[in-house]
């Protein structure tokens, strides 16, 4: 059970989170109208992505007050993990964008063979973009803290769906300033949210096998660096990649479900 302390705590990870996240994405904004260079507009958007790993280090004598900030890094990196779990993670998010890519040019009455990937000289930008930003920024605060704190209380499917939610909506801004407005912005949103909440069973699934948060951080990294190496207008990449994610989300519940509805408690 999650004690009033932690419950407390918790509540106010989730609070700086949001705000020190949107302090420093008007930050980031402002600094894009004033015309600064691309390279300092990136770094920018790599330090808003850190946030939730800010608020552990701004909280952590309060979170963990008998652990230091090297046994608490131990903790979280050093557990043993499976190959066969880098694979299968892998392997499944590769055939999730092969499944939405298929499905846009049947959908759309295209030719396969007018299929464009990103070009090479763009490959290492865009993956060191998606490797230290999310992937690397967000995972310590969001898997690391509040996932093994909601697991206290909740069954790993419902602290999922729980931080799901909350992950989902703190990405707000970022839809907000898509692009998009009107019906396209309402399906953007859906769209996004459905793939982070199944994102989010998919990750606690594979990181309940070693609470490494290695595990976490290669998910998230290949669900971002997955969707900008293909040339297609993110809006329908995004709607049939969160399907892809949606179903993978329901067969891991349907085919493991005493890991996913069973309490971390009752497990030991």
């Amino acid at each position: 059970m999650i004690e009033k302390r932690e419950k407390k705590y918790l509540t106010w990870f989730f609070i700086l989170s949001y705000l020190i996240f949107w302090l420093l994405l008007g930050l980031t904004g402002y600094l894009i109208s004033i015309e600064v260079s691309l390279l300092i507009q990136n770094i920018m958007k790599n330090i808003c992505a850190w946030t939730p790993t800010f608020v552990i280090l701004i909280m952590f004598r309060k979170l963990y007050p008998d652990v230091s900030l090297k046994e608490y890094l131990k903790m979280h990196f050093m557990k043993k993990i499976d190959p066969k779990v880098f694979l299968a993670s892998f392997l499944l998010q590769v055939l999730i964008l092969a499944a939405a890519v298929l499905s846009f040019f049947i959908i759309s009455n295209k030719p396969l063979n007018t299929i464009t990937f990103i070009g090479a000289s763009s490959i290492i930008p865009v993956l060191i973009m998606s490797l230290t930003s999310g992937a690397l920024g967000e995972e310590l605060g969001w898997r690391g803290y509040a996932l093994n704190i909601l697991q206290k209380k909740y069954v790993p499917l419902t602290a999922s769906l729980i931080l799901g939610l909350i992950w989902g909506f703190w990405h707000l801004p970022l839809m907000i300033l898509s692009g998009y407005s009107g019906v396209e912005l309402a399906y953007y949103i859906i769209a996004f949210m459905v793939a982070v909440i199944s994102t989010s069973i998919i990750i606690t699934f594979f990181y309940n096998k070693s609470k490494n948060i290695v595990i976490a951080m290669w998910i998230h990294f290949w669900f971002n660096f997955l969707l900008r190496i293909v040339e297609i207008d993110i809006l329908p990449l995004l709607i049939y990649t969160s399907v892809g994610y949606m179903i993978s989300a329901i067969l891991i519940v349907f085919l493991h479900n005493k890991e996913l509805l069973m309490n971390v408690q009752e497990k030991k």
